[in-house]
């Protein structure tokens, strides 16, 4: 009896029982349905740590904790850099409410590192719906931090409270207050304004303990449109070495602030080359780096204008040109990472009712909204198209053509640049943060970008390799996405549902819903399950070893990605007295079915009597075949 074992391993792991998305893709109109399945790769997800509970402030301070509502507002988690003392032994970890932390990596406890609401008076903290934006939102280290002790934070303000932005030291006793002047703020062009995103660089003078002992100063302060879209993220390069162009230079991921799906003044400010709203910026905080480089308008930071590699509009003359502008033409990039490998800077961008992005960002280029959402037109207008791409009118607008928008100050045409992922609202709501994966742990998925969905909490990979393949192609490739299986507690799980769980078990509302609420959870998931209403509310986060950690706000978890279970292999193929036994490897909980062909290009294959219930990492199935030669193949069933 012969098995072709090489030949059916390879059909194991291509066959796993479930649709796998082909591509490239290249569609370019909304899908009908979901597109997006799992192919049976899965990770194994374990709990970390328990941040304290917390809620927004209400009135009354400390706030008491609501239970019906978020519980820990975890959205950063990130790893001091390597060089420094106690990088080993610690995260830094921000709730948005108002804290700081400080997490042991031993005991997995939180200290409170600054209490941010307690500083600034001006600071706001908000869960309502529209107004998820607010609080203490991102921090980074500067490359130098371990001889420096310099951070950088970026939070929330409410102008409308009319106090007194400079901020106080009485519960942070070694925070020197002397000489902290604000900034005034950069508004858009047009429009009122109803928050503050305020970036802060501090310089903790001891760096080998859990308290902060030192001054800080206001770099810049962005005023904005509306409650969404603020000030998300700060990044370095993590490849710019002392002495390179880009060395010390921070990213910022600056959204829209609502603008762009106004149908009013406020609408072009994305495209606008004299507002910082709606941009990546790239400046400078260290003002004695390169002292060739212009000075910011408000003299705190300088901006990349001489040298290899300045800042793509720098010589442009234009009236109130922000020659802080990278790239342009965003709406809510409000996730960035960068991968040293490839030397990608990576954008995941939240749409708005039709598609979510992964854009690679590039010196100088348009990204298109709000002209632009995922590969298509998108209108944004007071008719019955507002909201809508060209594809979901009826009938449906043909794409422009030529494609290309009018930039104020450029004096040609612009072709927008265009997602190198993307995933429909047929498969969530909103993208989260994600990561090139080079860590350990996970061998099989190294040199994948792995990402989620805000809202499910659904887990998602793109191989690096057709991403950037879909960057050098037509507007309308884009690379595949799959998704991922979790395992949990030994079992295959939903995320969402591991959530919900965990919110229950803290106290969270009794009626087992997550708080919040978005259409993507009011309906069932692509199998046909239902998720059960709110929001998981996750993001994914990178350690200093390249490892990946889940944050869900809801119930205030973070967990780590500690295994990779990849699609059914075959290990083993024995024949005892006329009986075949295959052994593969499995997922506990999950059920297989084996089958069999007389010929590998015969498109008909029967199933074994009796599906397998995997109990563990390994599985077995027995067959007493007649003679002649077979071919098998293990399916994991949905």
């Amino acid at each position: 009896m012969g098995y072709a074992l090489e030949v059916v391993r390879f059909l194991a792991m291509l066959c796993c029982g479930l649709a796998l998305t082909v591509g490239p893709l290249a569609r370019a109109q909304y899908p009908s349905a979901p597109q997006i399945f799992k192919d049976g790769t899965a990770v194994v997800v374990e709990d970390y740590a328990s941040l304290p509970l917390s809620s927004v402030t209400t009135g009354t301070y400390p706030p008491p904790i609501n239970y019906a509502s978020q519980l820990g507002r975890v959205n950063f988690l990130r790893s001091e850099p390597a060089n420094a003392p106690l990088s080993g032994s610690r995260f830094f970890v921000n709730d948005m409410n108002r804290f700081l932390y400080i997490l042991n990596k031993t005991d997995k406890t939180f200290a409170v590192y600054i209490n941010f609401e307690t500083l600034f008076p001006n600071f706001v903290n908000s869960e309502t719906v529209g107004d998820w934006s607010c609080g203490l939102l991102t921090f980074a280290f500067d490359p130098n931090y371990a001889s420096s002790g310099k951070f950088y934070t970026v939070h929330i303000e409410d102008p409308s409270k009319n106090i007194s932005a400079v901020p106080t030291n009485g519960t942070l006793p070694g925070f020197d207050v002397t000489g902290y002047t604000t900034t005034a703020p950069v508004n858009p062009p047009a429009g009122s304004v109803l928050r503050q995103a305020v970036l802060v660089e501090w310089t903790d003078t001891n760096i080998d303990n859990a308290t902060f002992e030192g001054t800080a100063r206001e770099l810049l302060r962005i005023g904005f449109n509306g409650y969404l879209h603020p000030l998300g993220d700060l990044i370095f390069d993590p490849l710019a070495a002392p002495g390179s162009a880009d060395y010390g230079n921070l990213y910022l991921a600056v959204g829209d602030g609502g603008s762009g799906e106004t149908s009013g003044i406020e609408h072009p400010t994305p495209q606008r080359l004299d507002a910082l709203q709606g941009k990546i910026l790239r400046i400078t905080p260290d003002i004695t780096l390169r002292t060739n480089d212009a000075l910011s308008a408000n003299g705190r930071y300088r901006i990349p204008t001489t040298g290899p590699a300045p800042n793509p509009f720098v010589s442009l003359n234009l009236s109130g040109l922000k020659p802080e502008i990278f790239s342009y033409g965003h709406r809510n990039p409000h996730r960035l990472s960068w991968d040293p490998v490839s030397n990608k800077l990576i954008a995941c961008e939240i749409g708005l009712e039709s598609w979510e992005e992964v854009n690679f960002i590039t010196t100088g280029a348009n990204y298109g909204w709000a002209e632009r959402e995922g590969i298509e037109q998108v209108f944004v207008c007071n008719c019955t198209t507002n909201w809508l791409t060209g594809s979901r009118v009826s009938p449906p607008i043909p794409f422009p053509n030529p494609d290309t928008l009018t930039v104020t100050g450029l004096v040609a045409a612009v072709t927008p640049v265009y997602p190198v992922a993307e995933y429909s609202h047929q498969e969530g709501d909103a993208m989260s943060s994600g990561f090139v994966y080079r860590g350990s742990l996970m061998p099989g998925l190294n040199g994948k970008f792995i990402f989620g969905d805000i809202t499910t909490a659904r887990l998602f990979y793109c191989n690096l390799s057709e991403m950037i393949a879909a960057s050098e192609g037509t507007r309308t490739n884009v690379a595949p996405i799959h998704e991922l299986q979790v395992v949990y507690n030994g079992t295959k799980q939903r995320l969402f549902d591991v959530v919900a769980a965990g919110y229950s078990q803290k106290g969270g509302n009794s009626s087992g819903r997550l708080p919040g609420y978005v259409p993507a959870t009011n309906r069932n998931d692509p199998y046909g399950v239902p998720y059960g209403y709110g929001r998981a509310d996750i993001r994914l986060a990178m350690d200093g070893d390249g490892e990946l950690y889940i944050l869900s706000k809801a119930d205030g978890m973070i967990r780590k990605l500690v295994a990779e279970v990849s699609p059914p292999t075959i290990q083993s193929v024995t024949v005892t007295n006329g009986v075949t036994k295959l052994t593969w490897t499995s997922i506990s909980n999950n059920t297989y079915r084996v089958q069999f062909s007389l010929s590998l290009t015969s498109p008909n294959w029967t199933n074994l009597t009796g599906d397998v219930s995997a109990i563990g990492s390994s599985s077995s199935k027995t067959d007493a075949a007649s003679t002649g030669v077979r071919f098998y193949r293990v399916l994991q069933l949905p």
